[in-house]
């Protein structure tokens, strides 16, 4: 019990008593006070047990407000604390709920990118098929290109087989040449030790009159794929010199003229007179024949 009940208890005892006692002198000087004072003690004494009676229920029931409000002050107190962390909860969930909203905005972007990137691959996926078709179609094209350059090819085989066989001839040909030229020199050198003054005469009418053949051994082209260097089958012992010309030929067919740069012990190195190709456009071949003169 508090000391605010207590003096309140001891205040309404002090009136009870002071306005019993201001009773009691009333009745005193009145009729009977005797009778009067065992009815109005009895009666007071009645109003007092009453009194204290309710002052006691009253203090008890003061003293059950005031536990009930110190109840009430910590479930207040608890009930603040969770409206705190209510309080906090609520800003870490706007806080979230800010970071979703942002998230949601950068995937709603990143959404709007992916778009236009998948536009942008269905175009070059549309672009990418049409040119796949393009390219079956080349392909298809090529593919009959390539049969037709296969069947080409064999044909070249056949040629070169041909040429192949040709050229073995004009060797076995070139090989009988070589051998007439061999015994020629040996008759010329039984001649010049013979018939010195016969030899003179023959060499001097040879260098004034002398006939050069060949055959082309080797083609070569120059960067632009044009043909421009020629090996023929001669040699320094032939007395070729730089800056003959030869007309090359195929059979009965003219191809081109060539000019002599240089001369090695077997071979001598020509160029190709550009501006004397045959109208048929013909080209050298390995095996054609090349004279100083026809």
């Amino acid at each position: 019990m508090t000391t605010t009940v207590k003096i309140f208890i001891v205040l309404n005892l002090l009136l009870a008593l002071a306005f019993m006692f201001v009773q009691m002198t009333v009745y005193a000087t009145r009729e009977n006070w005797k009778r009067r004072w065992h009815e109005d003690t009895k009666q007071f004494s009645g109003e007092i047990k009453d009194a204290a009676q309710k002052i006691a229920d009253e203090s008890a029931a003061k003293v059950t407000a005031e536990a009930r409000a110190a109840s009430l002050s910590a479930q207040i107190n608890d009930l603040q604390v969770q409206v705190k962390k209510q309080e906090d909860t609520i800003t870490s969930r706007e806080k979230e709920v800010q970071a979703q909203r942002l998230t949601l905005s950068k995937n709603d972007e990143e959404i709007k990118q992916l778009r236009d990137q998948n536009m942008s691959l269905s175009a070059t996926l549309e672009a990418t098929r049409q040119s796949n078709i393009e390219k079956t179609h080349i392909a298809q094209v090529a593919r009959a290109v390539a049969f037709q350059l296969n069947v080409k090819l064999a044909e070249v085989e056949d040629d070169l087989n041909s040429t192949s066989t040709a050229l073995t001839q004009r060797e076995e040909d070139l090989t009988k040449l070589t051998k007439d030229d061999n015994d020629k020199a040996a008759k010329l050198g039984i001649i010049k030790e013979r018939y010195p003054k016969v030899w003179n005469d023959v060499a001097d009418q040879h260098q004034s009159a002398a006939f050069l053949q060949a055959v082309v051994a080797a083609v070569r082209n120059n960067p632009q794929g044009q043909q421009d260097l020629v090996m023929l089958t001669l040699g320094k012992k032939d007395l070729v010199e730089e800056g003959v010309e030869f007309i090359v030929f195929r059979g009965s067919q003219y191809v081109v003229k060539v000019r002599a740069e240089k001369v090695l012990n077997d071979m001598v190195a020509c160029r190709v007179i550009p501006e004397s190709w045959n109208t048929n456009k013909l080209q050298i071949q390995a095996g054609d024949l090349a004279q100083n003169r026809l």
